[in-house]
């Protein structure tokens, strides 16, 4: 019954009969910080909201120990480190936003492991001309947050202490420059990668890691397997 409010929330976007986006997971320690991570395809890295303001988006420390390369000699595994942003809503933070376009989404049903995908709660993919967006807040309230103009939903409300809630809130919202700005992301990736003499395998997929003028970082996934974008 939504919202949850276990410390541990599972979910994804799309069918649990077809096509979906990857499993996701959002947990608050006893301390009250708040992680969110990938649970199947994507599990090396995390983002980590730190009570105390210092917020990060970085590889885990797991995965540096199983493939060291996935850094360079003297490199922080942290992609990113930044302060909390400030309330831009009334006693709220954007903490975090994870983007779903539907022509994005790529995991089949033959691809879920039962045992990760267990308890996850499938959000409804969105429409054309629009996309789903899960997110992350932390309120200095127990007022279910929602989405001022489009559809939405709680999906968890999580009790962090110090009177804070991290709160998960599934929206929709208009497509308008995300889907350009995955493009260029994606033509830049492939551009990058051509370089370096790696070959994209087919069936590739990959996250990119950014923020908006609210200060709110995101991730937002995407097909590699594309016609050429530069010829589009």
């Amino acid at each position: 019954m939504l919202p949850l409010k276990d410390s541990v929330v599972r979910f994804a976007i799309g069918s649990p009969l077809g096509v979906s986006s990857n499993a996701w997971r959002v947990w608050a320690s006893k301390h009250g910080d708040v992680y969110l991570t990938c649970r199947d395809n994507f599990r090396e890295a995390k983002v980590s909201l730190h009570t105390s303001g210092r917020w990060r988006m970085g590889f885990t420390s797991e995965a540096i120990a199983k493939t060291p390369d996935l850094i360079g000699t003297n490199e922080n595994r942290a992609w990113e480190v930044w302060d909390r942003p400030p309330q831009i809503l009334p006693q709220t933070v954007i903490a975090f936003r994870l983007i779903f376009l539907g022509t994005e989404l790529a995991v089949l049903p033959e691809q879920r492991k039962a045992s990760v995908w267990k308890e996850v709660v499938f959000i409804e993919a969105p429409p054309p001309g629009k996309l789903t967006v899960v997110t992350l807040f932390v309120a200095q309230t127990t007022v279910v947050l929602r989405h001022e103009s489009e559809p939405s939903f709680c999906l968890a409300t999580l009790n962090i202490g110090n009177d804070l809630t991290a709160q998960l809130i599934a929206h929709g919202d208009p497509e308008g420059d995300w889907p350009e700005l995955l493009e260029r992301s994606v033509t830049r990736a492939r551009a990058q990668a051509e370089a370096s003499g790696v070959k994209i395998p087919v069936g590739a997929y990959g996250y990119f890691f950014g923020h908006r003028d609210d200060g709110a970082r995101f991730l937002m996934g995407a097909r590699f397997d594309r016609p050429n974008t530069e010829q589009r």
